[in-house]
Parts: C-alpha cells; sequence; structure tokens
C-alpha cells in the first residue's frame, strides 16, 4: 500500500462517516476482556495518598507541614504516570511507548488526539503540572488542591475510557437501502493483539430469505490502522470511542461536530 493511500485513511473514514453518518442507525456493540498490567499500586493508590498528605498539612500535625505538600505533588506526579501506563498496557502500546522511550508530553498528545482530552483541559492541567513539578519553590495550598482536582478528573476520564472499551469495542452500524432489499453494514473494532489494530469494514448484504446470508455479502471496504500509522490510528480509536456513547452520553450531532 503507498503513503499516499495510507495518509488517505483518516480522510477516508472521515468523509464517509459525515456523508453517511445519518442514514445509519445503531445495530449492536460488543465488548471484550481486557487486560491489566500486574502493578502493586494503582492510580487510585497514589490519589489516596496525595489526599492523605493534604489532610496532614491542614491538620497542622507536624511544623514541616510544606513537607506534606511536596509529598503531595510526587503522588500525584505517580498518579498520571500510573494511569497513563495502565491505558497503554491495555490498548497493547506500552511496549512500544517504551521502546520508542516517549515521555509524558508524547502519552497525553496520543490521548488528546484521540479525543480523550479536550485541549483547553489538557492545557490547564500541563499548566497547573509544570508549575508544581518543575519550580524549585513551596507550592502554595490553593495550587495543591487544583492539582489534586485536575489528576482526579485525569484518572476519571481515562477510566471511562477504559470502560468504554470494555463495554463496546466493537460497534456496528446499519442503512436498510429505499427498495428495502439491500442492507449496508459499517462495523469498526479495536483488536487488542502484540500488535494491535483497529480495523472498519463497510459491505452490503442482499436479503434473500431463501439463501445463507453470506452467499449475498459484499464487501465494498476494509481499511486497518496499526499504532505505526501514527496519525491515522489515534483518530480511528478517537472515532471508535465517539460511536461507542452514541445514544447514551452523546447524540449524532455531537458525533458529527467531532469526527
Amino acid at each position: 500500500m503507498s503513503k499516499t493511500l495510507k495518509m488517505n485513511k483518516t480522510a477516508l473514514l472521515r468523509d464517509f462517516l459525515l456523508n453517511n453518518f445519518s442514514k445509519f442507525r445503531y445495530d449492536y456493540s460488543s465488548g471484550s476482556s481486557l487486560e491489566f498490567p500486574e502493578y502493586d499500586l494503582t492510580a487510585r493508590d497514589y490519589l489516596q495518598f496525595a489526599e492523605y498528605e493534604l489532610l496532614k498539612m491542614k491538620n497542622h500535625s507536624n511544623k514541616l507541614e510544606h513537607i506534606h505538600l511536596i509529598n503531595c505533588v510526587s503522588h500525584l506526579k505517580r498518579a498520571v504516570d500510573c494511569q497513563l501506563d495502565t491505558c497503554l498496557y491495555i490498548l497493547r502500546l506500552f511496549d512500544l511507548c517504551k521502546k520508542k522511550n516517549l515521555g509524558l508530553n508524547s502519552k497525553l498528545d496520543f490521548f488528546k488526539q484521540a479525543g480523550v482530552f479536550s485541549s483547553f483541559s489538557l492545557d490547564r492541567f500541563n499548566k497547573v503540572r509544570n508549575k508544581m513539578e518543575h519550580e524549585y519553590n513551596i507550592p502554595e495550598i490553593e495550587d495543591i488542591e487544583a492539582y489534586f482536582d485536575l489528576v482526579s478528573a485525569f484518572v476519571s476520564v481515562l477510566e471511562s475510557m477504559i470502560m468504554c472499551l470494555k463495554i463496546a469495542s466493537e460497534i456496528s452500524l446499519t442503512h436498510e437501502e429505499l427498495d428495502k432489499k439491500t442492507i449496508t453494514s459499517f462495523d469498526i473494532y479495536y483488536n487488542f493483539m502484540d500488535t494491535p489494530e483497529i480495523s472498519y469494514r463497510i459491505s452490503k448484504n442482499e436479503k434473500i430469505y431463501d439463501a445463507p446470508m453470506s452467499e449475498h455479502t459484499y464487501e465494498e471496504a476494509f481499511v486497518t490502522v496499526t499504532p505505526k500509522e501514527i496519525e491515522e490510528f489515534p483518530y480511528f480509536l478517537k472515532v471508535l470511542l465517539l460511536l461507542a456513547r452514541q445514544d447514551s452520553f452523546v447524540n449524532d450531532k455531537y458525533i458529527l461536530q467531532n469526527i
């Protein structure tokens, strides 16, 4: 497959959905059994540790209360790192990120491109994070509390993404043609292999009732992306996550606006 065609995968998927999504109806979804890393501690554990340090400081249990503030920042940083690595592990992307030695900003950018975070929320998060982690001064309690709230929201958002994939890692939409004799199907799914793939298929089924459906299915398109396609892969994940929320948390208008 040529480089030009590879670069067009995102445009092809976007154009198809923009031109046809309103015709389709939600048919079904299916989930996957996700594999989690065997960490001794989770992001929620680190959040709990950070909250403990905040409470210690507020109770004035130690004259060196700034120690609790600094410890709190460290625990919140670990919560972010742990949650990112957990999600990348589940997506089968952790080894690739480790091999390429990708840092925090690259990992965050991947989830931003996948539509998990908005630019506004991520920019705010990074501003507070940089102030907490890269300035050699004792942080203000107000900044720590804001950072704690942002990290808590960050962890929850990624948990929501994991739950979406657990419930709906494969989505199927259908459209019945006006002649009532043909059904067009659009299927998109995440394949949790060692090298993961996201694929979509467009196919047409003729409604002939005296013969097996498989004998009257015509595949019009089958497109697959892998993490090596660094522009297409996060976009395909974004589409999958958008469709997973259809008829529950978002409406069709929202999906079309964000495709």
